[in-house]
């Protein structure tokens, strides 16, 4: 239970606090630096870029599903999004000063359903996530650009995209919805990720596509918000249960206290924040049909 808790406070923003408040000082500096793996690589074989290319502009299903799965240490909500062309990137409305939760996102982009998105900075601890970090691009329009970090985007005939693009490649893809996080999970229908993924176990949020265009998005619980039974989810777990649902392509996105889905002007999940719902930078958003 020791080696379950430390791993999943090493995933959070300041791993080195929270890990000593826990423990009372009764776990050695040692300890505390084996722990903190939320602050390294994660352990996942992702040459390369994942890119699952297909033409989903013609698809015709306008549904959407939601799931529930639970495993031994996590329960999860699974929606399935059947028209890619309906996934925008949405950003804060007062970028650089403060974020929105996924609720306004959706609410303000007149969407019906959202998930939490990509990178963003969180300045002196107070949460209010008003800065996206890495490539952040909705309707064309940059917010944020890096050669360095992990693209996730959608190309114009709807594939999900994932890996280190230029904005010159992005632009010949015709990407004009992308953020930024990682790591790539599945690649060409094969998982990535070796060992539990190295990032302990966290409530965490991922996106993928199925070879019909299929989007999956999937948020789990975590950090015991229902109790003991609900540590969280490892990277290895979420490349499982994407790969349960026939993911060709995914893509972890920000996870811990900023989980969080939305349908239908409600939430779906309990985010382990104490506070509810956080404020954050960017979302994946699902528009009307």
């Amino acid at each position: 239970m020791k080696d379950y808790a430390l791993q999943s406070l090493g995933t959070t923003q300041h791993p080195n606090l929270w890990i000593s408040l826990f423990s009372l000082n009764t776990v050695s500096a040692a300890e505390i630096a084996k722990y903190t793996v939320g602050t390294g690589q994660p352990t996942v074989d992702s040459s390369g870029n994942a890119t699952g290319f297909g033409d989903f502009g013609g698809i015709k299903d306008s549904s959407i599903q939601i799931e529930d799965y639970k495993d031994n240490t996590y329960s999860a909500k699974i929606m399935l999004v059947r028209d890619p062309m309906r996934l925008k990137v949405a950003v804060t409305n007062q970028i650089g000063k403060v974020g929105q939760t996924v609720s306004e996102m959706v609410r303000d982009n007149n969407a019906v359903a959202g998930v939490n998105g990509g990178s963003f900075q969180d300045v002196g601890w107070h949460g209010t996530g008003g800065d996206p970090l890495g490539t952040t691009m909705h309707d064309g329009k940059y917010y944020a650009t890096s050669e360095n970090s992990n693209v996730i985007g959608i190309t114009s005939s709807g594939s999900l995209i994932s890996g280190k693009y230029s904005v010159k490649e992005l632009q010949d893809m015709g990407v004009k919805e992308a953020l930024s996080f990682g790591p790539i999970l599945v690649k060409d229908g094969q998982g990535l990720v070796r060992g539990n993924g190295g990032w302990g176990n966290a409530p965490r949020t991922a996106i993928g596509q199925k070879a019909d265009g299929t989007i999956i998005l999937i948020v789990t619980d975590g950090r015991f918000v229902h109790g003991p039974e609900n540590l969280g989810a490892t990277l290895h777990d979420i490349q499982d249960l994407m790969l349960k649902y026939g993911a060709v392509t995914a893509v972890n996105l920000d996870g811990g206290s900023s989980t969080t889905m939305v349908y239908n002007g409600k939430l779906v999940n309990e985010p382990s924040d104490v506070l509810g719902e956080r404020k954050i930078a960017t979302s994946f958003i699902v528009m009307p049909e």
